[in-house]
């Protein structure tokens, strides 16, 4: 997979041997949609891979398919990504993380977690139209189990592409708990108005 952090963070695992998300540093995590739904992943997380290491509170993100159904690093050069790159001074690493220890979930399928939607399991406009309205009539309460329960298709990432309805694993992200220098491949340093350069 491919894991884009600040700088340094890879030079905190140069030295360290070993990199943990701090949810203090996070930017995305000031945000109250976001704090839900990391809430909700990280019990998806502890369900299907187990729990943390001690002291570990939130996961590692990355790229496990990053566009067109391709398992390949973000192309620093494809503008769609220009938006990831939250830092001045960021690194790209390919890490090789065992398995059993990553969540792999679907990227587009994600925003309906991100905004506390249903996600629909509809083929065609006709059972779209139809599911949404029966969601609409249920109650909050259970329109929020309905929700939840709707979430589980992310982590259906299986390659179906016929069409709109059927496109999901284009895009691929993969939770795990931590990070370790062995696991690293591959670093790419990514400096805002400087050339990308491999370090490592």
């Amino acid at each position: 997979m491919w894991t884009n952090q600040p700088y340094c963070v890879y030079q905190q695992l140069k030295r360290d041997g070993i990199f943990n998300c701090d949810p203090h540093k996070s930017i995305l995590l000031k945000e109250t949609n976001f704090q839900n739904a990391y809430r909700w992943m990280i019990n998806q997380m502890k369900s299907k891979i187990g729990d943390p290491p001690k002291n570990v509170k939130v996961p590692i993100w990355a790229w496990y398919r990053s566009k067109n159904y391709q398992h390949c690093r973000p192309d620093f050069r494809w503008s769609h990504f220009r938006w990831s790159q939250d830092y001045e001074d960021e690194v790209c690493m390919e890490i090789d993380i065992p398995e059993e220890q990553v969540l792999l979930s679907e990227f587009e399928g994600w925003h309906f977690v991100l905004g506390n939607s249903y996600l629909s399991p509809a083929m065609n406009h006709e059972k779209y139209q139809r599911l949404n309205d029966w969601f609409d009539s249920l109650t909050p309460k259970k329109q929020q189990r309905v929700k939840e329960k709707s979430w589980q298709q992310i982590f259906d990432i299986t390659i179906r592409r016929q069409d709109k309805w059927t496109m999901n694993g284009e895009m691929v992200q993969g939770c795990f708990w931590q990070l370790k220098r062995d696991q690293v491949r591959k670093v790419w340093r990514l400096k805002k108005d400087a050339r990308v350069r491999e370090i490592n």
